[in-house]
This record gives C-alpha cells, sequence and structure tokens, in this order.
C-alpha cells in the first residue's frame, strides 16, 4: 500500500467526490430523499419503516412508511447513527418540486426540486459518508489488483486511478446511496475471495470473515446477490483442489445466513416474497410488456435503448438522468474500452502472461453476473443506471487495468497519459455537471425550506402563547387550536409540530404540505388529513412556530411556543 499512485487515487477521489457532496443541490440525485427518508425514519422512530402499501393496509400514520422500505436495511442504519451522532436526529426534509423539471427551454429544467439559497448542511456532512465508503473501496480496487497481478504493479495503480477519475463514480458518491456500500462490500468480498484462491489452504477463520462480508452484502442491498454464486464457484474450485473442506464451507455459509437471514424471513413473513421484489413492484410500477423487449434490446423507435444508456451513465448523467454526458466522452470511454480487451487478449499469448490477472476467470464472471442481472432488473424497470453495476467495479478497473497497462507496455512516455484521467475529470464537473445543475437556476419560495430541524429543542424565543387547552383527556375529533402571537409580523404563517416524549417527531405541517396547510391568523381547525399523521393513545406534544419569511430567515431560530400535550383517541 505504499505505492504513490493509490495516494493519488485516494486524494483524487476525496477532492472529487467531496466536490459533488458539497455543491449537488439537495437530494438532486436518484431517490436520494427516500434514501434520507429511510434513514431518518430509523434515526427517528428508532425502528424499521414499513412499506406504504403494508401502512396503509395496517390503518398506522403515514409515518410508519418509508418508499424503499424494501431494501435492506444496514445502510440506513449506519447513516441514521451518523444522525443521531450529529445531534440533528429531528431534521425533517420536504423538497418542493420544480415545475419546470424536464423542460429543454427553461434553464431550471434539469432540476427535480426547487432550492432555498441557505440549505441546511446536514445533508452535506452526511454525504461525506458516501465520500468514506468510496476511499475503502479504491483501497480494495488496489488490492484486487496487487493480488492479481503482483508482477505487474502498475495495474493496480491504474485500476485505482480509472475508478477514483469515472465521473459517475464521483458524482454517486457526492450523493446518499446504499450502492456506494454495496459496491465497498462486494470489492472487499471479491478480493478475499481472489486471495483464497491463491493460497494453499483456506482456514476457518477467512471462512468466517468470507460469510460475514456476504451476509453484510447482502443486508446491503440486492444487487450484491450475485456474490453467492461466485464464492459457491470458488469453493467448488477450493474443494475440488482440496485446499478447503466442508468445514470451512460450512461456516461460511452458516455466518452469512447467521448475519443477513433474518431480513429474508422478515420480508417473507411481511411480503410473502423472500426478496420483497412485490413490495418493489408496488413501489415502482412495473415497464409494460410491450415496451420490455424492445428496451432492452435497443429495438425501438423511440425511448431509451438499455446498454447504450446503461454504459453511457458511467461517464456522467447527472440529476434526475437530466444532464447526459458528451456523446464525444463515450465514444472515447468505447474506444479505451476497446483497446482494454485487445491488451487482455493479447496478455492470453504471452509467455510469461505477467499482464494476466490470477482468476481472471472468476473477475470476468462476476462482470457478467452484474450485467446479467442489472438486464434482468431493466427488464420490468426502467432504470439503466451505471450504478447498478458498481458492485463490480474491482474485477471491471483490473481486467481494464491489465489490458490497457499490456498493450501500452511499449509505448514511450505512457505514464504521462495518467493525467488525462483527473484532467477529464474536471472537466466534467466543470464543463457539464455545475453549469446545468446551479441551485440559483431553480430558486424556491422564500418561505419554503427543503430541510428543517430543530423542532423538540428550538432555538427561538418562546413568543407565542396557546390560549387553548390543555386537552386532559384523548380527542376523539380532530381539535381547534388558538394562539396569540402578539408581536407577529402581518401576514405570518405558522408550521405546527407534533412529536413525543421520546423526541420522534409525527407532523410538520408547513414543510410536509407544500402548501396544503397555511396557518394563518391565530386559531386552527385541524384537519383530517393532518390529524391522520397521528398515532392513536400517543401522549404528543404541540409545538408552533413562525415560518420563515425570507431568504435570511432560519427556521430553527424562529419564535415558537411552549408545548401543548394531547393524545389522539
Amino acid at each position: 500500500m505504499r505505492s504513490p499512485l493509490l495516494w493519488m487515487a485516494l486524494a483524487l477521489h476525496v477532492v472529487f467526490a467531496s466536490l459533488y457532496a458539497w455543491t449537488t443541490p439537495h437530494f438532486e440525485g436518484p431517490d436520494e430523499h427516500s434514501h434520507y427518508e429511510y434513514a431518518w425514519h430509523i434515526s427517528n422512530a428508532q425502528q424499521l419503516p414499513l412499506t406504504p402499501s403494508l401502512q396503509r393496509a395496517r390503518g398506522l400514520p403515514q409515518t410508519e412508511a418509508a418508499v424503499l422500505a424494501h431494501h435492506p436495511p444496514l445502510y440506513y442504519g449506519l447513516l441514521a447513527g451518523a444522525m443521531s451522532a450529529s445531534g440533528e436526529r429531528d431534521v425533517l426534509f420536504a423538497p418542493l418540486e420544480n415545475p419546470s423539471f424536464g423542460s429543454r427551454e427553461d434553464a431550471a429544467g434539469h432540476h427535480k426540486f426547487l432550492h432555498e439559497s441557505a440549505p441546511h448542511p446536514l445533508l452535506n456532512w452526511l454525504r461525506m459518508t458516501s465520500v468514506v465508503f468510496g476511499a475503502l473501496t479504491i483501497v480494495c480496487v488496489y488490492g484486487l489488483g496487487r493480488t492479481c497481478c503482483p508482477d505487474a504493479p502498475r495495474v493496480a495503480d491504474l485500476a485505482a486511478l480509472l475508478v477514483a477519475c469515472l465521473p459517475m463514480w464521483s458524482g454517486l458518491h457526492g450523493l446518499l446511496s446504499n450502492d456506494v456500500l454495496a459496491a465497498t462490500i462486494a470489492s472487499a468480498t471479491l478480493w478475499l475471495l481472489i486471495c483464497q484462491l491463491r493460497r494453499e489452504k483456506v482456514g476457518l477463520g477467512s471462512a468466517a470473515l468470507l460469510g460475514l462480508l456476504l451476509g453484510l452484502a447482502w443486508l446491503t442491498k440486492l444487487t450484491t446477490l450475485f456474490l453467492g454464486g461466485v464464492a459457491a464457484l470458488a469453493g467448488a474450485g477450493l474443494m475440488t483442489r482440496r485446499r478447503a473442506g466442508w468445514p470451512a464451507l460450512s461456516v461460511a455459509i452458516g455466518v452469512s445466513f447467521a448475519v443477513s437471514g433474518w431480513w429474508f424471513v422478515r420480508n417473507q413473513l411481511l411480503h410473502g416474497d423472500w426478496l420483497a421484489m412485490s413490495a418493489h413492484d408496488a413501489s415502482f410500477p412495473p415497464l409494460p410488456p410491450e415496451l420490455r423487449w424492445p428496451y432492452l434490446l435497443g429495438l425501438g423507435d423511440e425511448g431509451p435503448a438499455f446498454l447504450p444508456e446503461l454504459l453511457g451513465s458511467l461517464f456522467g448523467r447527472f440529476g434526475w438522468f437530466s444532464v447526459p454526458p458528451h456523446p464525444a466522452l463515450c465514444w472515447c470511454g468505447a474506444a479505451v474500452t476497446a483497446l482494454a480487451v485487445l491488451g487482455l487478449l493479447r496478455s492470453c499469448f504471452d509467455r510469461e502472461r505477467t499482464h494476466l490477472p490470477h482468476g481472471a476467470w472468476l473477475l470476468l464472471i462476476a462482470c457478467v453476473a452484474v450485467l446479467t442481472a442489472t438486464a434482468w432488473f431493466n427488464f420490468t424497470a426502467l432504470q439503466p443506471q451505471s450504478r447498478l453495476l458498481f458492485p463490480a467495479i474491482a474485477p471491471a478497473a483490473v481486467l481494464l487495468a491489465a489490458g490497457l497497462a499490456r498493450i501500452s507496455a511499449a509505448v514511450p512516455g505512457r505514464r504521462y497519459a495518467v493525467a488525462l484521467l483527473p484532467a477529464t475529470a474536471l472537466a466534467v464537473f466543470f464543463l457539464t455537471f455545475r453549469p446545468s445543475l446551479d441551485a440559483a437556476r431553480a430558486p424556491a419560495p422564500a418561505d419554503h425550506r427543503s430541510m428543517v430541524g430543530d423542532i423538540v429543542q428550538p432555538r427561538g424565543p418562546t413568543a407565542i402563547q396557546w390560549t387553548a387547552g390543555p386537552f386532559e383527556r384523548p380527542q376523539l375529533a380532530p381539535p381547534t387550536l388558538t394562539w396569540e402571537d402578539s408581536h407577529a409580523p402581518a401576514g405570518t404563517q405558522y408550521s405546527l409540530y407534533a412529536f413525543d416524549e421520546h423526541g420522534r417527531v409525527w407532523l410538520a405541517t408547513h414543510e410536509w404540505g407544500h402548501g396544503a396547510l397555511r396557518i394563518q391568523g391565530g386559531a386552527l381547525e385541524v384537519p383530517n388529513f393532518a390529524w391522520d399523521f397521528l398515532p392513536r393513545g400517543v401522549p404528543l406534544l404541540l409545538r408552533l412556530r413562525r415560518a420563515p419569511g425570507s431568504d435570511l430567515d432560519q427556521s430553527g431560530e424562529m419564535a415558537c411556543s411552549p408545548t401543548l400535550a394531547i393524545t389522539r383517541g
């Protein structure tokens, strides 16, 4: 791990991914708001969320659900831990959709949401966890390269640099997404498998570590399921050569299911489906059957084609797929890939085969398995996104680097060509990403905040006084709330919050309502749709707070009321 190029790759990754983390407008990434929602629910409620269909079927409040609740929970649990550690577990979110999204004539057409000028910084700090996971993945990529090509250290160096400077890699690691942790664990697992293939004997400790990594991978995302098949093939090879026995195999299987088996049992009990794909289809309607083969094979006259969209997105399809990569970049990437393939083929005929990776068959099988699984998923879901390929980023990078190192072996000054990688990454960031997703192009109304905290322990003065209540008995119907705010400016609007004694927030009208409930004056007859957010029989505390009136107002510092106890009967 002493290679200066590895440290260069890590530094480039941290710089590029951090740039995206702090300049990507809030939630301007695929399902980032839903990833935040899942983690926020765990931090706020101290339990896993249900899918919206289950929440509705059980007659529970809407805040018991999360759109991505069918996803395995490991990534979201780690993110929730970071939220709780920051002391901001009650930061609510409510991005306001941009009515011009998708318009080619409007400068704001690339933005899914509208954005305030001074957003809450919590999301940006949470995104830095993705930067950390990405750095760990690059270390695994480098380690895999050194293990596969021990006599050609340039392969590991180049593999790490290829990953660090891939535009969509940097873009994804500037967002919240469980794909980043899936890539880290998958890369570590494949590295471990290659190490085992090169050993004379596989011990029980190594088998237990493999089982742990497999279990953690399956608790992160279903895109890592291919690791089970790859591990089975590697295990079969080891047992055939008598490098591993049934005890090691049993330990690996036992540990993997001990770690992750409970999740699949839970899926079966809740959804009648081990993988919870039925819950996914309920939240994301499948692609109509008549469009599936034309889309997958690229035979349709209109609409996207799977493979070009998928591979093109490696070079940067930013935002909610609204900012495509430059065609020249895609063609250059295709040319480089073709050269790498030629180099790999050439290395097969070398006498010493220095550049042919050990375990190349396993690396290739992993890449094919991930691509096949992505194609299978896209047969019913329109998601040609390169992030689905990242569990195979390590073997793909090593194979490409090995081929490029071999075909350029006789090229003078080839080391200087490496500078093209960071130069390309910078060009994509400054020439494509930044001009297209400048938050100032899609300004939110002055009173809107995408993320709001300080609900349970506000910083503002207690200037609002309740004149309703106290509500000593459970309320069977929505009550009427009244208050006095003698120093409020004309036209002041208010937010109403409800939370329990443990700090769990159940209701936030202004931010979550998107204007559906504008509270003004000194009285509010709580509407049924807001009342339904509250659980029955749970003592709650109500707090009223002035809503921002200008871009300069900080929500947490606005005047508020003391708490008012209430229980929904």
